[in-house]
């Protein structure tokens, strides 16, 4: 399958530091038929000093306004891309060199595939043998399985294929998804087809620098994520993703010291019985304002 071409997709701002060590994760791979479009939001830094220093005809550089959207630079790149199928990169995160080798296995009867990352702090530190980002094989209802049991799916992992875009359409540059527009997208795209690919092999690394909060803004964002696909769901599983958000909800608040509020979304938590255990344990730590 030497002749499939991969369009990887590298939305960037600002990331001169970081896009160096991505750009070599993917000059590195160990399959080569690949196209790498860095889509830059204009970055105030010497990121485009940086990406043209790579002599290779295969990365192509663009200058894109995305106004904040990150979708809208990914969707820059699927209107740019070539390829049969289309990989997303940030330009924080890298992969292992054998990353596209890998998902060249399953291309002929998937249409979405996916994998598992390592996470790293500034210089290249790992966090912790444990610490990982695990995805996971999903249940035949993925629609249910992805809102009951949260998302498996890190966006640097992604490879899908093309056709499938050209149906489902491009990402949603709503406002209202700005953080949780791959989410969003990977329900729709599931919508469309059930042929999804989870390799439990650590093909990538997810770089967090030094915060490790979540971001406050992601707490609304999970709710709208909710509201728009309780439709899709039974009144069981409605109840079980709402009791799903609240945990993740009280987990943002407690990492940003909001106790009082992380404690109310703790309760609903237990009242529904889910994580009990780790649920508990964040609200007896709230109780004397303790990070988890």
């Amino acid at each position: 399958m030497s002749d499939v071409l991969f369009s990887i997709i590298i939305p960037t701002y600002n990331h001169a530091h970081l896009i160096e060590r991505c750009l070599n994760s993917v000059i590195s791979q160990t399959y080569h038929n690949w196209e790498a479009i860095v889509i830059n939001n204009f970055s105030e830094d010497n990121t485009i000093e940086v990406v043209e220093q790579f002599k290779d005809s295969r990365i192509r550089l663009v200058n894109y306004a995305n106004n904040g959207i990150i979708a809208a630079s990914r969707n820059r790149g699927i209107l740019e891309a070539k390829g049969e199928w289309i990989c997303f990169l940030d330009s924080d995160d890298w992969w292992a060199n054998n990353k596209l080798e890998e998902c060249l296995f399953y291309l002929s009867n998937y249409d979405i595939i996916y994998h598992d990352f390592s996470i790293y702090r500034e210089n290249n530190i790992k966090v912790g043998a444990a610490k990982k980002i695990k995805g996971r094989v999903l249940n035949r209802d993925l629609i249910a399985d992805m809102l009951v049991n949260g998302n498996a799916i890190v966006t640097s992992s992604v490879v899908v294929r093309r056709d499938i875009i050209m149906q489902v359409g491009m990402m949603c540059e709503d406002k209202t998804l700005v953080g949780v527009e791959d989410y969003d997208y990977w329900l729709r795209i599931m919508k469309y087809t059930n042929r999804v690919k989870y390799i439990p092999k650590l093909l990538g690394f997810y770089y967090i620098g030094q915060n490790t909060s979540g971001s406050i803004k992601q707490i609304d964002k999970l709710t709208a994520i909710y509201n728009k696909y309780k439709k899709e769901l039974s009144e069981s599983d409605r109840i079980k993703t709402f009791v799903r958000i609240r945990y993740d909800q009280a987990r943002l608040y407690h990492m940003n010291g909001n106790f009082m509020c992380a404690r109310k979304a703790y309760i609903e938590a237990l009242k529904g019985k889910y994580n009990v255990c780790k649920s508990l344990i964040g609200y007896l730590l709230t109780l004397f304002h303790y990070q988890y």
